[in-house]
């Protein structure tokens, strides 16, 4: 089998049942662990680790250049979405997802390819004045949780819209050169499919709070990138995939216990 069918079947599986069960236990835990968990890397280390097996470890280390600039335009997604969540769903995610088209537009058509540190500078310019001008908006409500049955068959439900979401956007992603991909890799599957699911199961201001803290902790997907563009070269896909999920995995804890004080 084709190993790009093969990269789209288990971004399909893994993502779907990743971001089905991370909904559920973001509806128990609350928005703040909602926002976090939901940015465990997922779709981005299939796509990556894809990378590193059928293109080499160089072709991912390198494609990971493009993953800040990705992330900034998913920030200007999520604010988006939060911002006009209060006129329905449907309305929120087709502007998000207009939006976001218009500024990947930008970021791969209109401008160079940047260096890592311009492409920082942009992705925490735009992420952390969006998430000022949401919290001031937003503020601190105090978000009720509805009550949460534990159901197979919504675990389907949520897995098989989730997982289609992600590995549609993984097959776009695939004959684009390296620092393209970077940028199409982080298309906002796992945050739409996250954002809709919470919006109907859990409400709007649920999923306005979880949004706010999206915008934050996109920060571990670039950590993620960061230790790929590392571990890659040396260590190979598969050992990279698991130091750099782990290192991910550590500062989302970390971020955790920081914004859990003033957010």
């Amino acid at each position: 089998m084709s190993p790009v069918l093969i990269q789209i079947g288990l971004s399909f599986f893994i993502a779907g049942i990743w971001i089905a069960f991370a909904t559920v236990l973001g509806e128990r835990l609350g928005s703040h662990k909602a926002g976090l968990i939901a940015n465990l890397p997922s779709n981005l280390l299939i796509s990556l680790l894809f990378m590193g097996i059928t293109r080499g470890p160089e072709y991912a280390a390198a494609a990971t250049a493009g993953v800040p600039m990705g992330m900034m335009v998913d920030s200007i997604f999520v604010a988006v979405f939060i911002f006009l969540l209060r006129r329905g769903v449907w309305v929120a995610l087709s502007f998000a997802l207009f939006s976001w088209a218009i500024a990947a537009f930008i970021v791969i058509v209109l401008l160079p390819p940047l260096g890592l540190l311009v492409s920082l500078a942009f992705y925490c310019i735009v992420s952390i004045g969006l998430f000022l001008l949401v919290h001031r908006w937003l503020g601190r409500p105090k978000v009720e949780k509805k009550p949460v049955v534990f159901s197979w068959k919504i675990i389907a439900l949520r897995a098989f819209f989730a997982g289609s979401v992600v590995a549609g956007a993984v097959a776009v992603a695939q004959a684009a050169p390296p620092y393209m991909t970077g940028v199409l890799a982080t298309f906002p599957a796992v945050l739409t499919s996250t954002m809709v699911i919470l919006s109907l199961s859990q409400g709007t201001l649920f999923a306005q709070a979880t949004g706010k803290i999206l915008l934050l902790s996109s920060s571990n997907i670039i950590v993620y990138a960061a230790l790929v563009s590392l571990f890659f070269s040396p260590l190979g896909p598969w050992l990279g995939t698991l130091l750099s999920f782990a290192g991910a995995f550590g500062f989302m804890l970390i971020l955790g216990k920081i914004t859990s004080r003033f957010i």
